[in-house]
């Protein structure tokens, strides 16, 4: 599963048991019951980082474990493109992470990864949560840039629009799940994509994390209680950690792992990344890597038993409503959601670290206050928490979190 753009601390900073700081906790247990639940109950990884530091290259590291120089060049503008899969300029030589399942002989699906959807006309973020309620059936229009991967996307489940809600692709997710479960040809690759904790859509920020939280427990219990649990693990990462505040490091980010053979009520502080997560899967098939990135990546063995615990998982429906509209705005909080308004959030992610910053601030006061100052210090990477780990070196000024 890959999702939007959240860093460690704003989830998880309020666990005692790992590595957090409560006052950079911005989404706790209250709007992210199930994230919470899951990482109590299975592992709790709080030395996880993303490689990417935005959606262009984040997409990039969660499915490729790579980016090209002309990526890695193209910071700071994008005037070519702000890929999500539709340029080419951008694949790398070694492929994608389903190229090596097909070209093994393994079977792969997609929901949502790599595909700019639209909702039908007229049908806005209520009336396709009314319609979800209603048991209607929307039907949503896909861009999807890569020719193969099309061919293995699920035509019901949109991906990137933060005007649909995540419960809506929840829906239509276990919809053919269930198919599987009456066939028993559950494909050994699933990706699938759940973006509202990016935020920026109609509704409060804590909304959209509620939304998304639901859809993780919902995917998480279905798959639980299935046929299918016995023999399945399930890794849900960030595509990104979008320049926000860690104390250790703005690239250090959520990652769970579910499965019946994961550790239970574990906390594991090795070091491991999103291509510690491709190699992860890859090994478990019998796949080589795909690349020197992915190869060299630590495998995640230390969340993982010989020792089976079935037990399934239990959804916890969050206790903010994933319809929350805004309240009427202040004056402060008017002239953020204006700021907030020139973002281009038409394309994933956003485009330059002045976007970066300016989106991590509204969402900070929408959640703190208009008048709690935004930990600027904490965010980006920083790298301050990083020297004890053994991970990175600090210049002697900055050891006093200046």
């Amino acid at each position: 599963m890959i999702k939007e753009n959240r860093t460690y601390d704003q989830i998880f900073g309020d666990m005692p048991q790992g590595d957090g700081d409560p006052r950079l906790c911005t989404f706790g247990r209250e709007l992210s019951p199930n994230h919470h639940a899951i990482a109590e109950q299975f592992v709790l990884l709080d030395n996880y980082y993303c490689n990417g530091v935005l959606s262009a290259d984040g997409h990039s590291w969660a499915t490729e474990g790579n980016v090209t120089p002309y990526l890695d060049r193209a910071f700071g503008g994008f005037n070519r493109s702000y890929t999500f899969g539709d340029d080419p300029i951008t694949y790398s030589s070694s492929g994608f992470l389903w190229d090596q399942f097909l070209g093994a002989g393994l079977s792969f699906r997609n929901y949502g990864e790599m595909d700019y959807a639209e909702p039908p006309a007229g049908a806005d973020y209520f009336k396709q949560l009314a319609a979800l309620k209603n048991n209607e059936k929307l039907v949503y229009e896909q861009k999807i840039g890569i020719a193969r991967l099309r061919r293995y996307s699920s035509r019901d489940y949109p991906g990137w629009n933060m005007a649909i809600p995540d419960i809506v692709r929840m829906d239509r997710f276990l919809r053919e799940f269930r198919e599987f479960e009456a066939n028993g040809q559950l494909p050994n690759l699933s990706i699938v994509y759940l973006p509202q904790d990016h935020f920026g859509g109609p509704v409060t920020s804590a909304a959209h994390m509620a939304d998304n939280d639901l859809a993780v427990g919902m995917l998480v219990e279905a798959v639980s209680k299935s046929r299918f649990w016995k023999e399945t693990v399930i890794f849900i990462n960030e595509d990104d950690p979008q320049n926000g505040y860690d104390h250790v490091d703005g690239r250090r980010s959520i990652c769970l792992v579910v499965s019946p053979y994961t550790k239970r009520k574990a906390v594991v502080s090795d070091f491991y990344n999103q291509t510690s997560v491709l190699r992860t899967i890859l090994h478990i098939f019998g796949l080589p890597p795909m690349n020197q990135r992915d190869a060299s990546s630590p495998l995640m063995t230390n969340c993982f038993t010989i020792k089976p615990d079935f037990s399934p998982y239990q959804t916890i429906v969050p206790k903010t409503p994933v319809d929350q509209r805004p309240p009427s705005p202040t004056l402060p909080q008017a002239l953020w959601a204006a700021a907030v308004r020139s973002i281009p959030m038409k394309q994933t992610g956003l485009k330059t670290a002045f976007h970066d910053e300016l989106f991590n601030r509204a969402v900070w006061h929408e959640q703190k206050g208009v008048l709690t100052p935004y930990p600027f210090e904490w965010a980006g990477d920083h790298g301050r928490g990083l020297e004890k780990r053994k991970l990175k070196g600090v210049p002697e000024e900055d050891k006093d979190g200046k």
